[in-house]
């Protein structure tokens, strides 16, 4: 069972990139199996730069890793080849040796990021960051898309499909104010620009089951982008993306069976946050608290959107939304949690509030509901924690946290019943308690 699963178990940007770039080390291949260029995984450098990744698998700074974009994959091929760019640009080399494309994955074509701009310029709006991923996902599930494999097998009847999709947009564009295109110009772009990833093209389905079925197999991390609650099945719905992002995800986003699935890594950010609409139910709203929890708006680990840059809403890290994202991932079986942001808690003061069940119409819930409408209802039922002074960033060992740090840890633990494994201390590489 050589697979193992890094995905969110919490609202997003909880630091799963740097999770995976760290496990990276000790596996062969790593596989986005969900999401688009609405993702957005940071990862740090051996030199200290920063590299922000939206497509592009956590495991393309190491040498030795080939990174899969499996078929649950929605492809932007112009923000991918600008990716590809910003990556050479440090230095890092992209080839046909260690990156694989599935020609099965779908195709965000430039009327589906249109279409995301109608929608969020109307009152039909839901916060969305303008990627094209829900139209692209709809018009996968209604047979009415295009596959990566277009590149090289059609190009002319994908600059067809570009030229119509658009020139039916153009009556609400005009009703809406948003900027007048040339159809055929954008179109020839995008195809011009979707060439470039011709060479990358396989099937990736094929690719990872050899691997997995070696005599000494390859080692695989799969690699999940936005986080459960945002999953289409089992998130706050409506307030979702478009694919799915828990460990079921996996199996159809790759194309492999669920038996080669080993170990679950749930990340979770001990500063819980949020970019876009929904319920938040441990959601903080003063701003005196508000504040040192956003940080320094220049920094790496400021709590604004790797994608978007929006400012994050912030809150109380929730057990009970953790116990369901667990429950649904695997529950305690083979399963760990990495946390991040261990190095904030002291930013809330010297006690922290942790919620541990939810008050739902009165009675008592210790596992969220997945309803949205019923979310909106719940209130929140806290335990305080006392938290430390002490500077934890240079701490590499578990025992040598502040007694009070070690407590944090083990109450999630006791609370969620699954092991934490990793804990991040600061945002650099290297600043990872591994246990």
């Amino acid at each position: 069972m050589p697979l193992n699963v890094v995905y969110g178990a919490q609202r997003g940007d909880e630091g799963k990139g740097r999770f995976v770039d760290k496990l990276a080390e000790e596996h062969d291949i790593v596989a986005r199996f969900n999401g688009g260029n609405n993702a957005g995984h940071t990862v740090v450098l051996p030199d200290g730069r920063d590299l922000a990744l939206h497509q592009m698998p956590s495991g393309i700074a190491h040498d030795h890793i080939v990174n899969v974009m499996g078929n649950g994959v929605l492809v932007n091929p112009e923000k991918l080849v600008e990716e590809i760019a910003s990556i050479e640009e440090r230095d890092i080399e992209v080839g046909e040796h260690n990156l694989k494309i599935s020609s099965g994955a779908h195709l965000i074509l430039p009327h589906h990021i249109y279409a995301d701009r109608i929608r969020e310029a109307s009152v039909e709006r839901q916060g969305s960051t303008g990627s094209g991923i829900a139209p692209v996902a709809a018009d996968k599930a209604m047979r009415s898309g295009v596959r990566t494999e277009m590149i090289n097998y059609d190009l002319n009847g994908l600059f067809e499909m570009i030229c119509h999709g658009l020139k039916a947009q153009r009556y609400e564009r005009r009703v809406l104010g948003l900027e007048a295109i040339n159809e055929i110009d954008v179109a020839k772009e995008f195809v011009d620009t979707a060439k470039k990833l011709g060479s990358y093209l396989t099937d990736t389905t094929v690719y990872i089951n050899q691997e997995l079925s070696k005599s000494k197999p390859a080692r695989v991390l799969a690699e999940g982008a936005q986080a459960f609650l945002l999953d289409v099945d089992h998130g706050m719905w409506p307030f979702t993306t478009s694919t799915n992002t828990t460990t079921g995800g996996v199996c159809t986003g790759l194309g492999v069976a669920p038996h080669y699935i080993e170990y679950k890594t749930g990340v979770v950010k001990a500063v819980q946050s949020h970019v876009g609409g929904g319920p938040f139910v441990t959601e903080i709203h003063d701003p005196e608290i508000l504040e040192p929890l956003h940080g320094d708006m220049s920094t790496i680990d400021a709590e604004k959107g790797t994608t978007t840059g929006r400012t994050r809403r912030l809150g109380y890290l929730d057990i009970a939304q953790i116990r369901r994202a667990l429950m649904v991932n695997g529950g305690n079986y083979r399963h760990n949690l990495a946390v991040a942001k261990l190095d904030w808690v002291p930013r809330f003061g010297p006690i922290v509030k942790v919620c541990v069940e939810y008050d739902y119409q009165g009675q008592a819930h210790d596992i969220a509901p997945a309803s949205a409408h019923a979310l909106k209802q719940c209130k929140p039922v806290y335990e305080e924690i006392p938290t430390w002074e002490e500077n934890i960033q240079d701490v590499r060992y578990f025992e040598d946290l502040p007694k009070n740090a070690q407590k944090y840890i083990h109450f999630i633990e006791e609370e969620t019943g699954v092991h934490v494994e990793m804990i991040g201390v600061g945002p650099q590489r290297d600043q990872v308690i591994e246990r």
